[in-house]
């Protein structure tokens, strides 16, 4: 069992959704600038008219790929939310077989969890495709974060049998 104390605040959820569209800026961005350089090249050498053709087409794809990168830099959006709402207050956080229990509250059974990412200082853990937990590496029962990561993943994803189903 592992126990925790920590906060989670607004400043914490920015943060990870500003990680994740900085990955996607960088991926479209670099597919945009590929794609402009081969539809460019396509243009000029214009071999056949099937090329030219081809290569306008990359081009036009490309730049709006482009646009679509540059306006996720300048309006990012929230790509993920948290599962608990962000505050000052500190949580008491316990991680053991039933799953992740906030307070008296179990948020988030074993089995609800779909990725777990570990990021040095903290865990991120995704419950859902745009649901997260963020897990930070404040325990006070004396482990680990990476005996906390390894726990987690292990069992994620899995239904834990009962005493009664064990037998």
């Amino acid at each position: 069992m592992f126990e925790l104390k920590y906060a989670i605040t607004d400043a914490d959820i920015k943060s990870e959704n500003k990680k994740i569209a900085l990955f996607y800026f960088l991926l479209y961005f670099a597919v945009a600038v590929v794609g402009l350089a081969v539809g460019i090249v396509a243009v000029v050498i214009n071999p056949q008219t099937s090329i030219f053709v081809l290569g306008i087409i990359i081009l036009v794809f490309s730049a709006l790929l482009l646009a679509i990168a540059i306006l996720m830099a300048i309006a990012p959006k929230n790509l993920v939310t948290s599962v608990i709402d962000a505050s000052e207050d500190e949580l008491n956080v316990v991680i053991d077989k039933t799953g992740i229990t906030v307070g008296e509250q179990n948020i988030s059974p074993f089995a609800d969890i779909t990725k777990i990412k570990n990021r040095k200082t903290y865990l991120v853990v995704y419950m859902g495709k745009d649901k997260v937990f963020i897990v930070k590496d404040k325990i006070t029962s004396g482990q680990k974060l990476d005996e906390l990561y390894t726990y987690m993943t292990e069992r994620q994803g899995k239904m834990l049998l009962t005493q009664t189903e064990e037998n």
